[in-house]
């Protein structure tokens, strides 16, 4: 039987309770303040990106500077663009060779091993906003967050399985795919392995044969990081069961061994 949580509580450090303060591990996005970028710092921003990504080898450089490009007006897109940009130097720093496309948004090449990525971005949402505000006036340890369906009506792990589900024309058929699922919104913390476990029952059930192309959710919490035994991580790695094609051990390792993105 598969149990799925509603919200979950985050213990508020002692000094948030003295000081009123809590730690995100970015800045919040200009999307979602409602901000605008000046023309000039958005062409800052994204010569930034592509020589970040020159810097690291990533590949397929001009059709995605063409994307940003088109999209520079748009300060949502932009950054959901550039998330794609993220991902592929996280890959990259891996060892992996990376070539940004356009669906799958990335070709991971680790030797004769090959594997695609599409990448989603989750922007910061209400509830975070609202779960930072009770963190901020907190009297006691545990707070409650992560708990979106009461403003959305549905829960964060569902969310991410109805990606997974819209994004499965889009996985490539006789090869491994991995989504990527870039977050700003701290609800969608620790909610990869509920999601797989989902779309495993969905497939076992008879469910779109698509479905079993999809090899892994990889989801990075750009918002949070947590502080382990190795240090810090934002990146969680959720293998599915039942996957058409099965991710070599090596390439399946280097994944894994991301821990910050």
């Amino acid at each position: 039987m598969l149990t799925c949580v509603t919200g979950r509580t985050r213990r508020v450090s002692c000094y948030t309770l003295m000081t009123g303060t809590t730690h995100r591990g970015d800045q919040r996005t200009l999307a979602s303040m409602g901000k605008r970028r000046p023309p000039t710092e958005t062409a800052a921003v994204i010569d930034n990106m592509l020589s970040r990504l020159r810097a690291t080898g990533v590949t397929g450089l001009s059709q995605y500077e063409r994307r940003l490009q088109a999209n520079a007006a748009n300060v949502a897109n932009l950054e959901d663009l550039l998330f794609e940009g993220r991902a592929a130097i996280a890959l990259r720093t891996s060892q992996c060779s990376v070539h940004l496309r356009e669906s799958p948004d990335i070709e991971v090449v680790l030797d004769n091993d090959v594997a695609y990525a599409e990448v989603k971005h989750f922007r910061e949402k209400e509830q975070d906003r609202i779960d930072e505000a009770a963190m901020q006036d907190a009297t006691d340890l545990l707070v409650k967050i992560g708990d979106t369906t009461l403003l959305e009506g549905v829960e964060p792990w569902q969310q991410i399985v109805n990606v997974a589900v819209r994004k499965a024309s889009q996985y490539v058929s006789g090869s491994p795919n991995v989504l990527v699922i870039e977050s700003s919104s701290d609800s969608m913390e620790l909610m990869a392995g509920t999601a797989v476990k989902v779309l495993d029952d969905m497939i076992a059930q008879g469910g779109d044969s698509r479905f079993r192309r999809l090899n892994a959710i990889m989801l990075v919490n750009t918002a949070y990081r947590a502080i382990g035994p190795a240090g810090l991580k934002n990146v969680e790695f959720e293998p599915t069961a039942h996957p058409a094609v099965t991710m070599s051990e090596r390439l399946s390792a280097t994944f894994r061994s991301i821990r910050l993105a």
